[in-house]
């Protein structure tokens, strides 16, 4: 492996990477002409004007810098322009490449405000895909293409211009809220075909000669930086399917089998992504179930080594695979048949041990969990691990607690939200003499019984404060914190970071919650939300300092509605045991009544018929937060601009979602459960 191969994996691999800079990027370019001045400056002959006119127009959009969106849509049409404009310019005059420069300054200028952009969620959008379609344009494409009819100094022009867009693209894309359509687009086949080739070449070149670096590796790393970044968004993962990237090439280009296992890493996040992986994705020869679980193993077992001594390849794939059967063990269908392979189950175990194997571990990926992490969580999940063991111990210490005048709260996030959580955690210090904080940091100290820690904070507090991001919907450690929290009953506060999206292990059981959102994650927290954390944070405190410590892990009940929600919902009785093929307007509205949904949005939809629920229904399984945004809009405008909450819209869809498949069922054993089962704890209904 050459010296830039080991620059490029250790980047690519390595924990905590940066974006590509763009001051660095347009010096790459100062450099260039700084050069051309020293070796050609007495060939130079007549200045081109169309730069010129191009920065008389950048000049002029500027002036709007107070409305960010006129900015933004001023300054992406002239981008568009610059880039059909380059190959008009002959570069004989110096003045050409001083004006270029000053193109590049302007560009970059706006691209900052725009990274400094967190709040306007849809503009994002919008100019997210606006920057993948500048970069589709031929133009790129040839360049990124090493079109050799191109003279050096376009070239450079079109390099910089190219990494300032990908740059851009690794900064945001993050915070775009993709829908469910997203992933069928195939508009961006070529682009990133190109931008795969690239990196291909490059790795090529540095593997046949002996320079330690290739000459364009900044395209390089900003074009790894932006697939890295967008194999983090799982829903447009397809993407990448598309242009091969789950290929081996190992023995043509280096590439090697860690590369589509850290994709699968990513992509078995989401529950159904696995499931069609596992059950659906074509192979050859075509593998079932069975035989795609125990490719994984097999896999394993053979990287199994490397932790042993320093291997960062081997470790990395030993490491990526772990993950992976973690995802799995998620999965009861599939517990089975991990827990049949004794020689996988053993292997765990002593992994999970260490029983006195020296084991090195220094490259986990920040898109995984560590190797002891996901060997626990393994044994976890497959019943390995006992919730219950060193009951004892735990069961006096929550006795202990018991007596301690202040109730508890723990805090679950993930590592990744570590500035939002310091920020709640402050908000929270300050009411110290309502309540206790148990977190991670304070009480883990090493890893040495980390999980039996955790596990024992959960068990002690009152609630559970989930920060969620989806940092927190990505890590399985976060995952196995919410699972252990919800199975043992506890009350849990959903807390949003921004527009996470959708999260199908955790959504089943926490869509009816009463959660608060943040709607950014700035310097200074949004003061009404802080309000409104802790007013929900103090509801749910007193009514479990109502019930019995032995009762809290069993018992839930229902917060009352808030007046405002008492008015809007219609008072009616449903009938549980008509025939839903009789059922009328007024029984569609109370099916709706006992599901809490207000009037107000039942109107909205306003369903004449259950056909027309289960034809609605279709429509929210393909896309629910296409039809949420839809909606939300609907909802405002009939209502003076009053916001349609989220939760509202989810406790709509689950009442569309319960109903009957068949019209002869009756709903004795759908009916919402506050009707007929003991009462929930406060956060698991809305106030």
């Amino acid at each position: 492996m050459t010296e830039y191969q080991s620059e490029m994996l250790s980047w690519n691999y390595g924990d905590g990477y940066e974006n590509v800079d763009m001051e660095k990027i347009i010096q790459v370019f100062q450099d260039f002409v700084d050069n051309i001045t020293l070796k050609t400056s007495e060939e130079m002959t007549k200045s081109d004007v169309v730069f010129q006119q191009l920065l008389n127009k950048f000049q002029q959009v500027r002036e709007n810098e107070d409305n960010l969106q006129d900015l933004i849509h001023g300054t992406i049409p002239l981008c568009n322009e610059f880039i059909d404009t380059i190959e008009k310019v002959n570069f004989t005059c110096m003045n050409d490449f001083q004006n270029c420069l000053k193109l590049f300054r302007h560009i970059e200028s706006v691209f900052q405000i725009i990274i400094s952009m967190e709040d306007e969620k849809f503009l994002i959008r919008e100019i997210f895909f606006a920057l993948l379609n500048l970069l589709s344009k031929p133009q790129i494409c040839f360049h990124l293409n090493d079109d050799q009819h191109t003279t050096i100094p376009h070239k450079e022009v079109y390099k910089c211009v190219t990494n300032l867009l990908l740059s851009l693209a690794c900064h945001k894309i993050i915070l775009v809220p993709f829908m469910s359509d997203d992933s069928t687009t195939r508009k961006y086949t070529d682009i990133f075909n190109a931008m795969y080739k690239r990196v291909e070449r490059n790795l090529q070149l540095s593997t046949h000669t002996r320079q330690p670096t290739v000459p364009d590796n900044q395209t390089t790393l900003v074009i790894l930086s932006f697939f890295w970044n967008l194999s983090d968004r799982t829903v447009i993962v397809p993407w990448l399917l598309d242009i091969g990237l789950t290929e081996d090439h190992r023995d043509s280009y280096g590439f090697h089998v860690s590369e589509p296992l850290a994709v699968f890493t990513k992509l078995f996040v989401d529950d159904r992504s696995l499931e069609y992986v596992l059950s659906h994705a074509e192979t050859d020869p075509q593998l079932d179930v069975i035989s795609t679980i125990n490719l994984f193993i097999d896999l394993f077992m053979k990287f199994r080594g490397a932790f042993v001594e320093k291997k960062q390849l081997e470790q990395f794939t030993c490491t990526a695979l772990l993950n992976i059967l973690w995802s799995i063990s998620f999965q009861d269908r599939y517990k089975t048949k991990l827990q049949q392979n004794k020689d996988f189950m053993k292997t765990i175990t002593s992994l999970a041990m260490d029983n006195g194997e020296k084991i090195v571990e220094e490259y986990v990926s920040r898109s995984m969990e560590s190797m002891i992490k996901a060997a626990n969580g393994i044994l976890y999940n497959l019943n390995e691990i006992s919730d219950d063991q060193n009951a004892d111990i735990a069961d006096r210490q929550l006795i202990s607690n018991a007596s301690c005048e202040k109730p508890m709260i723990m805090i679950s996030y993930a590592h990744s939200n570590n500035h939002f959580c310091n920020k709640i955690l402050a908000e929270l210090k300050e009411k110290g003499n309502l309540f206790g904080i148990w977190i991670d940091r304070d009480y883990c100290s090493s890893n040495e019984d980390l999980w039996e820690k955790i596990a024992l904070g959960i068990k002690q507090s009152n609630l559970v404060l989930c920060l969620l991001s989806q940092e927190y919907f990505n890590s399985k450690s976060c995952r196995k914190e919410a699972i252990f929290a919800i199975k043992r009953k506890k009350s849990i506060i959903p807390v949003y970071i921004g527009e996470p999206g959708d999260c199908d292990w955790l959504d089943i059981h926490i869509a009816e919650l009463k959660y608060v959102r943040f709607k950014n994650n700035t310097e200074k927290l949004d003061h009404d939300r802080l309000q409104e954390l802790s007013k929900t944070i103090e509801a749910t405190i007193k009514t479990t300092q109502t019930q019995p410590l032995q009762q809290r892990a069993k018992q839930h009940t229902i917060l009352t509605r808030s007046p405002k929600e008492a008015e809007i919902i219609k008072s009616t009785t449903f009938d549980v045991n008509k025939p839903v093929e009789k059922w009328t307007v007024d029984d569609i509205h109370a099916w709706f009544d006992s599901h809490k949904v207000p009037d107000t949005l039942v109107k909205l939809f306003d369903f004449q018929s259950v056909a027309e629920m289960h034809e609605y229904a279709l429509k929210l399984r393909k896309g629910s937060k296409k039809e949420f945004i839809k909606y939300e809009q609907r909802y405002a405008k009939n209502h003076g601009g009053e916001e349609l909450e989220e939760y509202i819209f989810n406790r709509f869809k689950n009442a569309i979602l319960k109903l009957p498949n068949s019209p002869n069922q009756t709903m004795k054993t759908s009916i919402c459960s506050s009707q007929i089962s003991t009462p929930k704890s406060s956060t698991c209904t809305i106030s």
